[in-house]
Parts: structure tokens; sequence; C-alpha cells
């Protein structure tokens, strides 16, 4: 316990001094607020702002698990920051663990501050199941977090990282509803955002807030977040690496498609019982 505290601790600091950080879970997500905020006139509705504040935390998450866990690692792999704790007595398991504690940490504030100016700025009622709601986005946090430490463990080069987080976070931004109402999408692209990680975390975070919903109503939805955490965490303790030398082949890339095993199931479920059709964020008006 004292060497997971220890790195907890230590990777808090690092975390603190990095610019990427601060941008990816405060700054971006709070520019696309306001921004969206205004274009939306969220305060007009309950709906309005509920789908502004959804695109921010969406964002956030995207950023702080695709970023802040995936690019962060192949960072300290070839800057031969893990390497110094290759000499320690130490296994990946408890890297791996402070870096989802230490994503965790960072995020929620970030989670207080926007749904604080949410209330404030654009009048937005507090929502009923707060408890709720900070659990599943918990639950989303982890499992993007995991998601980037499958890409970190597959990717050889800073080169190959960033090509492969862009390739999922691109998307993720703009076909999951984070960024345009899926409501408005075609009908194909409706079928396709349904094997989307990020289309779930959406999904979820709304329906608890506009329709109350509680875990048990949305347990397709957590599982699959449940389920993307662990394998994310077993393939990322798999396949680390302590040296940028240590190479992998490139089939090995084939383990993102393992982590997302979760979401194609449900694409297919929800393409072939013809349910899921999204629903406007802003109701009949």
């Amino acid at each position: 316990m004292k060497s997971y505290l220890a790195l907890i601790a230590i990777d808090l600091k690092l975390a603190a001094r990095m610019r990427t950080v601060i941008f990816f879970n405060y700054l971006f997500p709070l520019m696309i607020f306001f921004i969206f905020g205004t274009v939306f006139k969220a305060s007009r509705s309950p709906e309005a702002v509920t789908y502004v504040l959804t695109m921010s935390v969406a964002l956030g998450i995207l950023g702080n698990g695709l970023f802040g866990a995936g690019i962060r690692a192949v960072q300290e792999r070839e800057m031969n920051i893990l390497r110094r704790y290759k000499v320690t007595p130490i296994s990946p398991a408890p890297l791996l663990v402070a870096s989802m504690v230490t994503g965790w940490v960072v995020f929620m504030p970030y989670i207080v501050l926007v749904f604080t100016l949410a209330h404030m700025v654009y009048k937005m009622p507090w929502p009923a199941h707060l408890g709720t709601l900070a659990l599943f986005i918990s639950l989303g946090l982890v499992a993007f977090r995991s998601f980037g430490l499958v890409i970190a463990s597959v990717a050889n080069t800073m080169q190959e990282a960033a090509i492969l987080v862009q390739l999922c976070y691109f998307p993720m931004l703009f076909l999951s509803g984070a960024t345009v109402p899926s409501s408005i999408f075609p009908h194909i692209v409706q079928l396709i955002s349904n094997f989307i990680p990020a289309t779930y975390l959406v999904k979820g975070v709304q329906g608890i807030m506009l329709q109350g919903q509680g875990m048990h109503e949305i347990w397709k939805w957590v599982l699959a977040l449940v389920v993307t955490a662990g394998v994310g965490l077993a393939v990322g303790t798999k396949l680390f690496r302590w040296e940028k030398e240590e190479k992998i082949q490139p089939s090995a890339k084939m383990w993102i498609l393992v982590a997302l095993i979760p979401f194609l199931v449900l694409g297919a479920y929800y393409a072939y019982t013809g349910v899921g059709t999204p629903v406007s964020p802003f109701g009949d008006r």
C-alpha cells in the first residue's frame, strides 16, 4: 500500500507541473462550455444547459483519458522516466493504479466547478441524483483512462500514439452526440454512433440529469464502462514496457479492439433491435 500511495503522490506532483494537464482538464472544456452555452442560449431551458454541460463533461473525460493517460504514458516511457522505476522492486500495477487515481483527483474538481457555473450562470437546477451522476462520471473517467493506457501500451513511439489517439478522439468527439446532437444525424450515422464508446457516456449523463435514471436503468452502459476499465487495466499490465527500446509487433494494436468489445456488442444489439434511437436534448422546443 505504501508504494501505491507514494506513486500517487509523485504522479500528482508531476501532473500539477504539466501545462497540457491544465489545458485538457480545465481550460479547453471550460472554453467549450461558455462558447456553446452562448451559442445554444443555455439559460433558456434545463434541456439546453444539460446538453452544453454534457458536452463539456464528455470533452473533459476524453481529454483526461486519451491525452492525459495515453499520451502522457508514452512521454514518460520515451523520456526514460519509467526506466527509473524499473530498478525498484515494483510491478506495473501500482503505476497504472496511480495513473487512474491521479486522473480522478485532477478531474473531479472540474466537475464541481462546471456544475457550479452551470447553476450560477445558466440557472440550471442542481441534479436530483448527484451521487449517481458523480459515480457514473467516475466510471466513465476510469474507463477512458484505461482505454488511453491501452493505446499507450500498443504504441511504439510518440508519433504512433498521437495518430492512434486522434483516430479514437475525433470519432468520439463528433459521432457520440457530445458536440452535435445525435438526433439530427442521418439514420446510418445514428447506427454508427451506437458503436462509439463516448455515446454511452453522453446518454448516461443526460439520462441521469434529464430523466432521473438510476444505475439499474442504464446498467448496460455501466457494465460496458466497467468491463472496458477492467480489460484496459489488464491489457495495460500485460503489454506494459519500461523502456522505449522495447517494441511490440504491429498485430498487438488489435488489443484496442479488445478494449472496445463491450461497445461493439452494444452497437450490434441496438442495430439489431432498432432501439436506442437518440432523443433531442432540447425536447420538442
